[in-house]
C-alpha cells in the first residue's frame, strides 16, 4: 500500500483528489494539507511515500517546499500537480530533482500512470509540457524575456509601483480582484519576491513605475 499526501490549498480539489485516489487498491490518502507551512509537519508525523503538491501555496509555496524536503526527507517521491505550466517553474523543479510535474488539467489515466512512474524510480513530466512552455509568444522585448513575464504583468508590476491597490488595478485593467491577486502571486513566485515593497522597488529598479 502506498501513503500519499495531498498538499493543495483549494479544497474542492483536495477532497476531489482524495476521492478520486481512495478507490485505487494499491494507494492510501493519509492525509491532507492546505498551506505549505503545514506539508514540512505532516510529511515529519504521517511518513507518506509519496506527497502531491501545488505551486502556489500560502506560507510556503511548492518549490520552497521542495527543496526543504530534499535536504530533510530525500526518500520522498514529489509530485507537482499544478495549473501553472511555465517553463521557469518546470525547470526549478527539474533542478531540485523533484521526479514528477503534472497539471490539473490532466485526467485520472495520465495521474495515475505519473503516479506509478515516479513510484518506480523513474521521472514523469507532462507531455503537455512541450508545447506550453515554449517561448513566450508574446516576449518581443529582452525583460520579457529575461524574467519570462506575460506582458499583463508587467503592465501589473508598473501600477503596483505607483501604489495602486488591487482594487484600483482591477478597476483599471477591468479584471476581478482575484485575477489581480493570482497574477501577483504568479509574480511573486517568478521573481522570487516575498514581500510587497520588494515588488515595488523591483518595478523602480527596473522603470516600470
Amino acid at each position: 500500500m502506498t501513503k500519499i499526501l495531498i498538499a493543495d490549498d483549494h479544497q474542492l480539489f483536495n477532497d476531489g483528489m482524495k476521492m478520486m485516489l481512495s478507490v485505487e487498491d494499491t494507494l492510501e490518502v493519509v492525509g491532507q494539507v492546505f498551506s505549505g507551512k503545514d506539508v514540512l509537519h505532516a510529511v515529519h508525523t504521517l511518513q507518506p511515500d509519496l506527497l502531491l503538491l501545488d505551486i502556489n501555496m500560502p506560507q510556503l509555496n511548492g518549490l520552497e517546499v521542495a527543496e526543504k524536503l530534499r535536504d530533510h526527507h530525500p526518500t520522498l517521491r514529489i509530485i507537482m500537480l499544478t495549473m501553472y505550466s511555465d517553463r521557469k517553474f518546470v525547470e526549478d523543479c527539474s533542478r531540485l530533482g523533484v521526479p514528477g510535474y503534472i497539471l490539473k488539467n490532466s485526467g485520472v489515466d495520465e495521474v495515475l500512470n505519473a503516479i506509478e512512474t515516479v513510484l518506480a524510480g523513474k521521472k514523469y513530466y507532462d507531455p503537455k509540457l512541450t508545447k506550453s512552455t515554449a517561448p513566450n509568444q508574446h516576449a518581443d522585448d529582452s525583460f520579457q524575456r529575461q524574467f519570462q513575464l506575460t506582458k499583463r504583468e508587467i503592465e501589473i508590476i508598473g501600477l503596483i509601483g505607483q501604489s495602486f491597490t488591487n482594487e484600483e488595478i482591477a478597476d483599471r485593467l477591468f479584471l476581478s480582484v482575484a485575477t489581480v491577486k493570482t497574477h501577483r502571486n504568479n509574480i511573486n513566485l517568478k521573481l522570487g519576491i516575498k514581500q510587497p515593497a520588494d515588488l515595488v522597488r523591483f518595478a523602480i529598479e527596473h522603470g516600470l513605475a
